[in-house]
């Protein structure tokens, strides 16, 4: 790594660590109001995020005139900010805060879903405060553990996971933990994969949000090789500062009949990723403004 990549990496990590004591000092309610005021001069220092944004918006909604565009823009980014502060204040919080904090729809559907001795594969997206939907599931009591990215920068890194480990929470990379990922479903944990992104991994096209795009498989082959549920959880902020957390049905994922051809298998993987993305997609036109409207989702 040359200087200046490193130098980024120290400063971007000092931030982050500056936000962490920011979020600890004010009232929840005075501190989401600031986190909120404050983010969109993101947009005024990323403007690449700003064009990210619009070129999306422009992919979903090419009717929507440019004031209504920048208007989204902005309500986005401030709601980025007041879920940021949540974030950032999630591991000072008790269970017993937490559970007050998140309010859960559909709990039924997760229990209804669950096979005797196995866990269930909780699909989720960068949609509101999706860091406190594993603190909420530890809530209940269950044993719980994420899937995440290497995040490319070790401070970084071992701040996230030990924020986690306080709560329980195990912390499996996705390229490197593929044994620990079948131990924690084959143990009854409820494992939480976040699919909304286009990544670099095995991936197929599929709608989302009505627009093909690369869609992660990775859910849809760890479903067929362990027979695990899939189970959509999605959380966003209400006006009123709470947070809610909903449990959406078992995922249909049909696996190929045993020797279908490559055709076959190609096309069941297309349609189960479509399902998971519909269900993706379901929770987050219910609160579009708390997405990342900022990532590349639809790039070739």
């Amino acid at each position: 790594m040359n200087g200046w990549k490193r130098s980024y990496r120290r400063a971007r990590f000092l931030l982050v660590r500056l936000l962490l004591l920011l979020a600890a000092l004010p009232p929840r309610r005075v501190g989401l109001a600031l986190f909120g005021r404050l983010a969109p001069i993101l947009l005024v220092l990323r403007p690449n995020g700003r064009r990210r944004i619009r070129a999306n918006l422009r992919r979903l909604h090419p009717d929507w005139s440019e004031a209504r565009a920048d208007r989204f823009a902005r309500a986005s980014v401030r709601a980025l900010g007041r879920n940021a502060f949540d974030f950032a204040r999630a591991a000072r919080y008790s269970l017993a805060a937490i559970e007050r904090l998140v309010a859960v729809e559909g709990y039924e559907n997760l229990a209804r879903a669950r096979r005797p001795g196995m866990g269930v594969i909780c699909l989720s997206a960068h949609l509101g405060c999706w860091e406190l939907i594993p603190y909420r599931m530890r809530a209940f009591g269950h044993p719980v553990a994420v899937v995440y990215r290497s995040l490319r920068d070790p401070d970084l890194e071992r701040l996230v996971t030990a924020r986690r480990r306080r709560f329980g929470i195990t912390t499996l990379e996705r390229d490197r933990d593929a044994r620990g990922i079948l131990r924690s479903l084959r143990r009854g944990a409820l494992l939480g994969i976040l699919t909304d992104q286009a990544t670099g991994i095995d991936s197929v096209r599929a709608p989302f949000l009505g627009i093909e795009a690369w869609s992660p498989t990775s859910a849809v082959r760890l479903a067929w090789h362990t027979g695990a549920p899939v189970v959509p959880m999605l959380i966003t902020m209400g006006a009123d500062g709470r947070h809610r957390l909903r449990i959406g049905a078992e995922i249909p994922l049909d696996p190929p009949a045993p020797g279908a051809d490559a055709g076959a298998r190609a096309a069941a993987l297309v349609a189960a990723a479509a399902r998971c993305n519909e269900a993706i997609g379901r929770g987050i036109l219910a609160a579009p403004e708390q997405w990342v409207w900022f990532h590349d989702r639809w790039r070739e």
